[in-house]
């Protein structure tokens, strides 16, 4: 019993550094896509596709986190 409360342990430990690998390039990554939206939209007159671009980083940045957590 002890033995399996260790190994336990040291899966939920070492899982933590690659969840938290994980949400970092997540995070990366939707920094990127919003950094090349304004780059890409950084007109007056393309503020709705700007805002379309942002929307679906956003959307990529929630789903890489979800698929983190699986």
């Amino acid at each position: 019993m002890k033995f399996l409360m260790v190994l336990a342990m040291v899966i939920l430990i070492s899982a933590s550094p690659t969840w938290a690998g994980c949400k970092s390039d997540c995070q990366d990554d939707y920094q990127s896509e919003v950094e090349s939206c304004r780059a890409n939209y950084d007109d007056p007159d393309d503020a709705d596709e700007l805002q379309i671009c942002i929307d679906n980083a956003k959307s990529d940045y929630e789903s890489c986190i979800n698929d983190c957590e699986d």
